[in-house]
């Protein structure tokens, strides 16, 4: 847990998930500088410190609701994992990872700074189970064709459009 992963909005999240009552458990994995402050202003939070891939994943899968308050990360490796094991992602829009959820399809995207807008999120997931079964479906769908085949695909189809973009800006004429 580091700073620069945006914990003051986790921080208010907690406190408003505690202030309204919400029955939710927070489980936080990982360490860092931050781990011991994160103790302290979640009290009632389990605290797991680094975990090995498969107990990750074992914790990934008892859980329901995936929450990323971060917009630092460039690609967000964590958010696949979380929707490959049936976790719904609640994350900021913000980074590199919010390009991984289809916002009401595969997972929410909330404002980086606004608690209010996670906690509306967490609610509507938790008081209506149908919608937290589609977008739990959409996130398996999609993280199922995160394979090395189609990430090439991608990739050769990317470069293709910036050759195909350089040629067409090199024909035009300038005034």
């Amino acid at each position: 847990m580091v700073w620069e992963k945006n914990l003051e909005t986790l921080f208010a999240i907690y406190d408003r998930v505690q202030e309204v009552g919400l029955k939710v458990n927070f489980l936080v994995a990982g360490s860092g500088i931050a781990k011991e402050d994160a103790r302290a202003r979640m009290k009632d939070a389990f605290f797991f410190g680094f975990l090995p891939h498969e107990t990750l994943a074992k914790v990934y899968a008892s859980s329901d609701i995936f929450l990323f308050t971060s917009v630092s990360e460039s690609y967000g490796n964590v958010v696949i994992e979380a929707m490959a094991s049936g976790c719904v992602p609640v994350i900021a829009r913000g980074g590199g990872s919010q390009a991984l959820v289809d916002d009401g399809l595969t997972g929410f995207l909330c404002n980086p700074d606004e608690p209010d807008d996670y906690i509306e999120k967490i609610k509507k997931l938790l008081d209506n189970h149908l919608l937290r079964k589609k977008i739990q479906f959409g996130g398996l769908k999609y993280t199922s064709t995160l394979n090395w085949e189609n990430l090439a695909k991608v990739y050769f189809n990317d470069i293709e459009d910036l050759a195909y973009y350089s040629e067409n800006l090199q024909k035009r004429k300038y005034i």
